[in-house]
């Protein structure tokens, strides 16, 4: 019995890894190709026994202008991201305790609003900045990054408050607790892994938006996705280039997943077991 089990156990261990194998192909593609030559990189059929070089890196992180848009990226996601977690908590919490005229109309435009295509506004975001003389600013690409995260924080702060007893903060306030500290000293500890799961999701959709900065960023707010797309040209891709930028893009969002990977499944399951 217990050999079945064992059995049984390495067929999923094993079936589990070729899955996760398969998964990061092109990522391991991809890192190879940062650390080609350019002749080899270029060449076909493609060479895989080579030896491997950081040159292609030390070239990026002495470019002043692949840094800065770097610097950009980190700044904008994270900046949007702090602002829409304080809105969105306190929109979520004002939409699951409180009853007012229109909070149906309210929820559903708010869902309307994350099923709206980004591209959608572009042209607008692009008319209202070069209109009030903010275009190409950081603060520009924050308040436009606001729109795109904060339905879905807001989403999702609804559903993790709704799922957290009244009585809770019924015994705070019976205690002398104010709705302001029972929210700020009762809940958000109680909703840290939500918060955490949300502020992730946020910052990765942010740090990959490629559509909104193309086209309302300019020589001061460049971000990365975008200085990754100027390796493409014309006539010919920099596969060093674009596979090195594509590796360095990956790294500042897998740190945020390491740092907040424990919250991020505690979140993004909270309530869904009833008990």
């Amino acid at each position: 019995m217990k050999l079945v089990k064992w059995m049984r156990k390495c067929s999923k261990m094993f079936v589990l890894g070729l899955i996760a194998f398969v998964s990061l192909i092109p990522f391991i593609l991809v890192f190879f190709t940062s650390i080609k030559e350019r002749v080899i990189a270029l060449s076909m059929p493609p060479v895989w026994f080579f030896v491997p070089t950081l040159r292609n890196y030390t070239d990026l992180l002495t470019n002043t202008a692949f840094l800065r848009s770097v610097l950009n990226s980190l700044l904008i996601a994270s900046a949007s991201t702090f602002i829409a977690m304080i809105i969105g908590i306190l929109a979520g919490y004002g939409f699951s305790r409180f009853r007012f005229k229109g909070k149906g109309f309210f929820t559903y435009m708010i869902l309307a609003l994350r099923m709206t295509p980004s591209i959608v506004f572009i042209i607008p975001y692009f008319i209202i900045w070069r209109t009030i003389r903010l275009n190409d600013t950081h603060l520009s690409m924050i308040l436009m990054y606001l729109t795109l995260c904060l339905p879905l924080i807001i989403l999702m702060m609804r559903s993790f408050v709704v799922d957290v007893p009244l009585e809770l903060e019924e015994a705070a306030m019976v205690d002398g607790c104010s709705r302001w500290q029972t929210l700020r000293l009762i809940l958000v500890p109680v909703l840290r892994p939500g918060i955490l799961a949300a502020a992730t999701l946020a910052f990765i959709a942010l740090w990959n938006d490629f559509i909104l900065a193309m086209f309302n960023t300019g020589r001061n707010t460049r971000t990365l996705t975008v200085e990754i797309y100027t390796s493409l040209s014309f006539y010919q891709i920099d596969w060093n280039k674009l596979s090195t930028s594509a590796i360095i893009a990956v790294i500042p969002a897998i740190i945020f997943i390491s740092l907040t990977q424990k919250y991020i499944v505690r979140g993004l399951t909270m309530g869904a077991i009833k008990g």
